[in-house]
């Protein structure tokens, strides 16, 4: 595919971009990308690779792996990845990292897929118990707002509802 700015070189960076839900995407040669993300006074690369530099352009800047902040010598408890690790190679090496390195991954999880919370399948036998939790989740939010609003009328509704879904749960797990 040839570049959609200057029709000469190959496209080899795709760039798509969103704005209040409207997308704009383009295949751009790495030379006409430099220009569209870093305007005329381009000067070259200022340390690092056109990727990392692209990254940032875009706002992700670098890993928390990279950062100070970051714990260097925490490790997963099952499969011994440290989060550097991870960082470099972009996966996870079990489910017990997503827990070890909650912190960390919270924040690039919640950038790229808005949240943070899994809204995919669910296996039957545990759906109501799942649905359940998530109710009370979202009922608890309302009833601290309601609190704070000092809406106690709808306060008390929304504990007893709470109250009342806590008791179901117990009810079919015995």
């Amino acid at each position: 595919m040839m570049c959609e700015k200057c029709n000469k070189n190959t496209a080899n960076v795709y760039l798509k971009n969103s704005v209040n839900g409207l997308f704009a995407e383009a295949h751009l040669c790495s030379a006409c990308a430099r220009e569209a993300l870093y305007g005329q006074n381009y000067t070259g690369l200022t340390g690092g690779d056109f990727k990392s530099q692209l990254f940032d352009a875009f706002g992700f800047g670098k890993p928390a792996a990279m950062t100070e902040s970051a714990p260097k010598n925490n490790k997963c408890p099952m499969c011994g990845l440290s989060f550097a690790d991870i960082a470099q190679s972009g996966k996870a090496g079990c489910g017990k990292c997503y827990a070890a390195f909650k912190g960390e991954l919270e924040p690039s999880v919640t950038r790229i897929h808005g949240t943070s919370k899994h809204t995919g399948k669910i296996p039957e036998n545990m759906s109501s118990r799942i649905f359940a939790k998530r109710k009370i989740e979202e009922l608890g939010a309302k009833l601290k707002k309601t609190v704070a609003e000092q809406n106690f009328e709808e306060a008390a509704k929304l504990r007893d509802e709470i109250n009342k879904i806590k008791s179901e749960s117990e009810e079919k797990k015995a």
